[in-house]
């Protein structure tokens, strides 16, 4: 599939393209490609976190960049059935959310006694005195904000010393069901605009993605959670961003590598209690039917376009279309906010442990430690004189079977459904594995081939 295609098909049924239109665009990008391969890559803020593997993501040329920044929602939902019994029954949802969706969301598993309701009591209609529930009445709450009469509540939060889960619904101020997108999966997503400040930190941090899993519990009440993995919370680069930040009034190019991020980047310590501030300045969706753009010629036209000539078009109808900005009315519906919100967060270290390994064979590639939580896998890698983004890590459980990482690095892994009492951890060559090993990770011979290709191999003892 052609670099173009992989953008287009990821979007789904966002903005329907003429085909001649796909190969301008495929030409371009590999143009750009090319040219970003001869010269350094630049970093500055955006690889925040030590351990990410920005490294192999590609760069989309200036075409693209409309269409990319709606990409990010395309993660699954999970559905709720219509004819609930809890629904019908309207037994109180709001500090009950992780009961409802716990087997929905991809860490799934039970978590009774471990999600904490934030106004710790069950909240109170203020009309009849008893639970509130679905129907619209919140309660009295300083976690429910009620912005250009869309409403969004707080629920729950559970915070372990990996991630930081937040349950919440939004209640739009019109019916929107039908108006997001159902993606390749057949669920919904939602996606949180939103800036989130740590108190244990000097500076605020962008940090997760602000993709929420869950689904509508009516047609304009969606249900959900948000989970943010800490590691780039707990990983400071202020430092850097300094660094940055002088050498740009300077003029000069300062460029963020590995070494940079091992010198001057420092891992902060997780408190047992911290509070959190959320500004959630908007809440998007993606457009179930986009209207179609028109290009104003046929693909014989099109095609006869000069690279130049294709540009210029090209530049027109995406300003003329706003597919320049985001969120944008041909791929975006969004509710605008802000919604803020300041959470007291109490880390539960409960049943969460951490293996220690430290192994690493004459090639420098190992394994420091693996941490288990209720909910997830954590494993940290050791490279030395490597570039993390140059490898893969493949688990597999006691029995033998794959776990697929459910989040947006593959260092952390969903334990529901798995037997962990032992895994076995295969660090792969990153682009020998993308090519020629995960497209094989379900077949009976997918353990024997990575004893074969794996670089390095630590089977560890979890219980």
């Amino acid at each position: 599939m052609k670099q173009s295609e992989k953008i287009i098909s990821g979007l789904q049924q966002d903005i329907v393209l003429p085909d001649i239109v796909l190969q301008k665009a495929d030409d371009a990008f590999s143009r750009i490609l090319a040219e970003n391969e001869k010269g350094k890559q630049p970093a500055a803020s955006q690889g925040r976190g030590k351990n990410s593997r920005h490294k192999k993501r590609k760069r989309f040329p200036v075409w693209a960049r409309g269409l990319t920044a709606a990409a990010a929602v395309l993660i699954a939902a999970f559905g709720i059935c219509a004819a609930n019994p809890v629904m019908a029954a309207k037994i109180p949802i709001i500090g009950h959310l992780f009961s409802l969706l716990q087997d929905k969301i991809s860490f799934s598993g039970d978590y009774t006694g471990y999600a904490e309701p934030l106004d710790g009591n069950v909240q109170t209609d203020p009309e009849t005195g008893g639970d509130s529930s679905v129907t619209g009445n919140r309660g009295t709450s300083s976690y429910s904000q009620t912005v250009n009469g869309v409403t969004v509540t707080l629920s729950e939060v559970y915070c372990n010393q990996e991630a930081l889960n937040i349950s919440l619904i939004i209640e739009g101020n019109e019916d929107f069901q039908d108006k997001i997108m159902t993606n390749q999966f057949g669920k919904q997503s939602l996606f949180l605009d939103m800036d989130t400040d740590f108190s244990f930190r000097d500076t605020p941090v962008m940090a997760g993605s602000g993709n929420i899993e869950g689904s509508f519990l009516d047609a304009r009440t969606y249900a959900g959670v948000w989970r943010l993995d800490l590691k780039d919370v707990l990983f400071d680069v202020s430092e850097i961003d300094r660094m940055t930040s002088e050498a740009e009034a300077k003029g000069e190019e300062f460029v963020v590598n590995q070494e940079v991020l091992d010198k001057y980047g420092k891992m902060l310590t997780l408190p047992d209690e911290f509070t959190l501030n959320i500004d959630l300045k908007r809440i998007e969706g993606m457009l179930a039917n986009p209207p179609e753009i028109d290009w104003g010629m046929s693909k014989e036209e099109l095609e006869a376009l000069s690279d130049e000539d294709f540009q210029a078009l090209h530049d027109r109808i995406f300003e003329k279309y706003g597919l320049n900005k985001h969120p944008n009315a041909m791929q975006h519906y969004w509710f605008e906010g802000p919604w803020t919100f300041t959470l007291p967060i109490k880390v539960n270290t409960a049943n969460n442990r951490t293996i220690s390994v430290n192994d690493v064979n004459e090639a420098g590639i190992g394994l420091e430690s693996v941490t288990v939580t209720p909910f997830e896998i954590h494993i940290n890698e050791v490279y030395l004189n490597h570039d993390k983004a140059d490898y893969f890590p493949v688990v597999l459980d006691a029995q033998g079977k794959y776990i697929d990482s459910a989040g947006s690095d593959a260092a952390f892994l969903p334990v529901a459904d798995h037997d962990i009492s032992r895994i076995t951890v295969y660090l792969c060559d990153y682009l020998e594995y993308m090519d020629e090993l995960k497209g094989l990770k379900y077949e009976d011979n997918f353990r024997e081939l990575l004893e074969e290709r794996a670089v390095y191999k630590k089977e560890v003892v979890l219980e």
